[in-house]
C-alpha cells in the first residue's frame, strides 16, 4: 500500500530540517514539507485550512479549543519557543523606568492574542502589576481569530501609514510590546530603550524561578484528514521526536559546528547547566507548567471562556 500523501507547513527550523530533507520519514505518510513564515501558515490554516499538518500558535489553538469547534487536532512538539522579556520597548520620554510605570499608558503591539502577547502581558500583569483595563491599546492588526476583548479593555487600531515603530518613536504611543525588533530601535534611535536593558539576565531569572520556557507554536493536523487515519498523529509526533533528537545531537557535536554561531559548544555547556540535558522538550507532561500558565493568561486575555485544561489541546495518543 502506497503511503498516505500530507502536506505539512512549517517555519525555517533546524528542529524540522531532519524531515524536511528526509533523514527522518513519518511511518506510513509520504509527507511534503512547506517552508513558510510562521504568520503565514496561521493565516492560511485559521482561514483556509490550506495544509492538512502546520506548525500552529499556542494563541489561536487554545482559542479554537476553548470555543468547542476547533479544526485541529494538536500535537505537544514545540517547534517554537522564546522568552519575551526582550519584547518590552519604551519611549525613553515617557517616564517609563520599571515595568510597573507601564500602567495608564499607550502601548502598542501588534495584535491581541498572539502568543507572544498573551506571554508577556501575562507574565507582566503576574509580576509586576500590569493592568491592562488601564491601557491605551493600539494594535497594527486585528486578531485572526474572533477574540472578543476583555471587560474594560480599549484597544483601537493603527491607521493607514502607522506603524508600530513610527508610533513609539513618534512618542504618539509610550510603549509596545513586539516580538521583532522595531525599526527605530534596530537603527539605533535614542528615543527608545528596553525596558529589560539586560533581558538576558530577566529571562534567566524567570527561568529558575518557574521553570517555565514559554511556548510559542504546537503542530497539528487537519481534524478532517485525522478523523480518517487516526494514526496519523502518533506517527507524526513520533517523527517530530525523532527529528528533533538529530538536532540536539547535531548541537552538541563541536566537531563541526552545526549553526554559525563562534562560541557554540559554550552556549550549549550554558544551556545544558540552565535547563538540563533535555533543553527543548517535547510532550504534555515536561511542559505541564509552561501549558497550564499559558492558559491562564489566555482566560485572563479571552481568548478562552474558561480554563482549557492543558489534556484538551492535544491528540489522546501523544498524551505523556
Amino acid at each position: 500500500m502506497a503511503d498516505l500523501p500530507l502536506t505539512a507547513a512549517f517555519g525555517n527550523y533546524d528542529r524540522i530540517a531532519p524531515l524536511r530533507d528526509g533523514v527522518v520519514r513519518v511511518q506510513g505518510i509520504d509527507l511534503r514539507i512547506l517552508t513558510l513564515p510562521p504568520v503565514e501558515i496561521f493565516r492560511r490554516m485559521c482561514r483556509f485550512l490550506e495544509f492538512e499538518v502546520s506548525e500552529m500558535s499556542m494563541g489561536a489553538h487554545a482559542y479554537l479549543t476553548g470555543a468547542g469547534d476547533n479544526p485541529f487536532v494538536g500535537m505537544p512538539a514545540f517547534p517554537s519557543r522564546a522568552f519575551r522579556h526582550a519584547m518590552v520597548y519604551a519611549n525613553v520620554e515617557a517616564g517609563i523606568e520599571r515595568p510597573e510605570d507601564l500602567n495608564g499608558k499607550r502601548i502598542a503591539i501588534r495584535e491581541w492574542g498572539m502568543t507572544a502577547v498573551v506571554w508577556i502581558v501575562g507574565i507582566l500583569a503576574e509580576e509586576h502589576g500590569l493592568d491592562p483595563s488601564t491601557i491605551d491599546w493600539v494594535s497594527a492588526f486585528k486578531p485572526r481569530v474572533p477574540i472578543p476583548m476583555p471587560e474594560g479593555v480599549r484597544m483601537r487600531y493603527m491607521a493607514p501609514g502607522e506603524t508600530l515603530s513610527s508610533l513609539l518613536e513618534s512618542g504618539k504611543v509610550d510603549a509596545a510590546l513586539s516580538h521583532q525588533v522595531p525599526a527605530c530601535f534596530a537603527g539605533g534611535s535614542p528615543r527608545i530603550k528596553r525596558l529589560f536593558p539586560d533581558y538576558a539576565a530577566a529571562e534567566r531569572d524567570y527561568y529558575r524561578r518557574t521553570g517555565i520556557h514559554p511556548i510559542m507554536h504546537c503542530v497539528v493536523v487537519r481534524r478532517d484528514v485525522h478523523d480518517r487515519h487516526r494514526w496519523i498523529a502518533r506517527n507524526l509526533y513520533d517523527a517530530l521526536c525523532e527529528a528533533r533528537r538529530r538536532t540536539m545531537e547535531n548541537l552538541l557535536d563541536t566537531g563541526a559546528l552545526s549553526a554559525m554561531i563562534p562560541f557554540l559548544p559554550a552556549v550549549i555547556d550554558d544551556t545544558r547547566e540552565t535547563f538540563g540535558d533535555d533543553f527543548w522538550p517535547y510532550g504534555t507532561e515536561p511542559n505541564r507548567p509552561a501549558l497550564e500558565r499559558f492558559l491562564i493568561y489566555a482566560h485572563q486575555q479571552s481568548l478562552t471562556p474558561r480554563r482549557v485544561e492543558v489534556e484538551a489541546l492535544f491528540d489522546a495518543s501523544v498524551q505523556r
